[in-house]
């Protein structure tokens, strides 16, 4: 689910400030540049390490 399908979903609910402020985080997603190899690598070493269980969780 993006941005727009929340927007659209705020919109079906007749939510307009909900639609607003999705559509608002989609412009500001589309604005951002690209991410470099650097940063790509860094949120796959990230994403993956949270996939696994915590063994030190109480």
């Amino acid at each position: 689910m993006n941005a727009g399908d929340l927007a659209a979903e705020a919109a079906a609910r007749g939510d307009k400030a909900g639609e607003a402020y999705w559509l608002h985080v989609q412009e500001v997603v589309d604005q951002a540049p690209p991410l470099s190899p650097e940063q790509i690598s860094k949120l796959r070493v990230l994403i993956w390490s949270d996939s696994e269980p915590c063994a030190t969780a109480a």
